[in-house]
C-alpha cells in the first residue's frame, strides 16, 4: 500500500483496514488525499445528532418532544422533517487509562463509545476482573472506548452470560440511551438516522397503493411507510433470513404496525418468480452493501473485492425491482455506503432496465459523483451516517 495511504490510516482514531483499491475509489470520490482523510476521520466519529423518528400513528411530534423535555432531556426538532427529533451527542472526551481491560465485540464497542454500559453477552474477555475493579473497555484491536467499574466478578458474568457487567463512568462520547426510555417501550418512536428517513420520504408513498420493501429488516423504513400512508396502503415487506424476519415482526409489533404490513420470508432476488402477479406502485430497495457509511466505527476491514461483489449482488435485486414495478411507478434505491461502484455506477446501469433518474433530492444533501442528481450524505460534510438515495421511475 502506498505510504501516503498508510499515514492517513495511522492518523485515525479508529482502526480501518482498507486495501489500496478501496482507498483509491474513496479518493476518486472525495477528490484527493485531503478529502479522503476527512471522510475516513468522519467514519470514526458519531454524528453530533442522535436521531429518532416519531411514530405519528401514536403520538404527535410536539407531544413527544414535550414529554422528553419534561424529563430534563435535551431534544430538538429537525429543521426539515417534522417526524424527526434529535438529541445532541457530546464529546470527544478523554477516557482515564487504568491497568485492567475488558475486551468487547465490535457491536458492543460501538455502543459503549456513546456511553452505553457493558453487558455480559458482548464481552470477549476480561481475565482477572473482579467486582469493584476500575477497567478500560477496549475493542478486540486495542482501541480504548470507555472507563468503568465492574459490578460483578468476570467468572460470575461469564458463567451466567447475561446481565450488567461494567457500569460505564466515562466514554469517548455521550448520548442518551434511547432504548431505556419508557417512550421506546411504548412504541412512540424508532431509532433511525436522518438519511434513512429521507429514503422513505422520497419514495412519496400514498394511501391505496401497493408498496414493496424488498430488504425490509430491521423494519425502520417499513414502519415509516405505514406512518406516511396512515396505515391505508398495501405494504409488503420481504427479507430472506428467519432471524431478520423475526426482528422485523418484533419491531413492527412494538410500533403497533404489524397489522398493516404483509411480512414475508423470501429472497427478493426471485420475487418476480415467486409472485408472478405482483405489480407495485412503489418499491423501496435498500440492499445489502459494504456499509462503509455506518458510523461510528471502531474497526472495519474491507477491500475493493468486497465492493465489486456487493455491487453484483445489488444488481440482482435491481433487476427484479424493475420487473415488479408498474409503468410510471417509483423506485427508491438507497444504501448505507459511499462507494461509486455500489451507488452512481449501479444507478446509471438501471437505465437499461427501463428506469429513469428523477431529480428528487433531500435537503442539505450533496449531489452525486460528477453532479448526478441523487442525494449523498457524508459523515464529514452533513455530519450524518454516510448514505446514498436515488429516485427512479419506470418508463411507461
Amino acid at each position: 500500500m502506498r505510504e501516503n495511504y498508510e499515514s492517513i490510516l495511522r492518523s485515525l482514531e479508529c482502526r480501518l483496514e482498507y486495501d489500496e483499491g478501496l482507498l483509491a475509489e474513496l479518493e476518486r470520490l472525495t477528490g484527493g488525499k485531503g478529502g479522503l482523510r476527512s471522510l475516513l476521520s468522519g467514519i470514526c466519529r458519531p454524528p453530533p445528532r442522535l436521531y429518532i423518528r416519531v411514530n405519528t400513528l401514536r403520538v404527535e411530534p410536539g407531544e413527544l418532544l414535550d414529554r422528553l423535555r419534561s424529563r430534563g432531556l435535551r431534544v430538538y426538532r429537525d429543521e426539515h422533517l417534522e417526524e424527526a427529533l434529535w438529541f445532541p451527542v457530546e464529546g470527544p472526551y478523554r477516557v482515564p487509562l487504568v491497568e485492567k481491560r475488558v475486551v468487547v465485540d465490535k457491536r458492543t464497542a460501538e455502543s459503549v463509545l456513546l456511553g452505553a454500559h457493558v453487558y455480559a453477552p458482548g464481552v470477549v474477555s476480561a481475565e482477572g476482573v473482579r467486582k469493584g475493579d476500575e477497567v478500560n473497555v477496549v475493542t478486540e484491536h486495542g482501541v480504548v472506548v470507555a472507563y468503568g467499574i465492574a459490578v460483578v466478578d468476570w467468572e460470575e458474568a461469564k458463567r451466567k452470560r447475561r446481565g450488567l457487567f461494567v457500569r460505564v463512568e466515562a466514554s469517548r462520547y455521550r448520548a442518551p440511551s434511547t432504548r431505556e426510555l419508557p417512550e421506546w417501550r411504548e412504541g412512540l418512536f424508532y431509532e433511525q438516522s436522518l438519511p434513512a428517513m429521507w429514503a422513505s420520504r422520497l419514495l412519496d408513498p400514498q394511501p391505496g397503493e401497493t408498496i414493496v420493501d424488498m430488504c425490509a429488516a430491521p423494519g425502520g423504513k417499513t414502519g415509516h411507510l405505514v406512518e406516511l400512508t396512515r396505515g391505508k396502503a398495501r405494504i409488503l415487506a420481504f427479507d430472506h433470513s428467519r432471524s431478520k424476519v423475526e426482528r422485523l415482526r418484533s419491531e413492527l409489533e412494538r410500533l403497533g404496525h404489524l397489522r398493516y404490513v404483509e411480512v414475508r420470508r423470501e429472497d427478493s432476488r426471485y420475487l418476480d418468480l415467486r409472485y408472478p402477479g405482483l405489480r407495485a406502485d412503489r418499491v423501496l430497495l435498500d440492499p445489502p452493501c459494504t456499509a462503509l457509511g455506518v458510523v461510528p466505527k471502531v474497526f472495519d476491514r474491507k477491500g475493493w473485492k468486497d465492493v465489486v461483489n456487493a455491487a453484483r449482488y445489488q444488481w440482482q435485486f435491481a433487476k427484479v425491482a424493475s420487473k415488479i414495478l408498474k409503468p410510471g411507478g417509483r423506485l427508491v434505491y438507497s444504501t448505507c455506503t459511499v462507494t461509486i461502484e455500489e451507488n452512481e455506477a449501479l444507478v446509471e446501469r438501471m437505465e437499461r432496465l427501463g428506469l429513469r433518474l428523477v431529480e428528487a433530492r433531500a435537503p442539505r444533501s450533496s449531489l452525486g459523483y460528477r453532479g448526478l442528481p441523487v442525494s449523498r450524505f457524508y459523515p464529514d460534510v452533513q455530519e450524518t451516517p454516510g448514505y446514498f438515495i436515488a429516485v427512479l421511475e419506470k418508463r411507461g
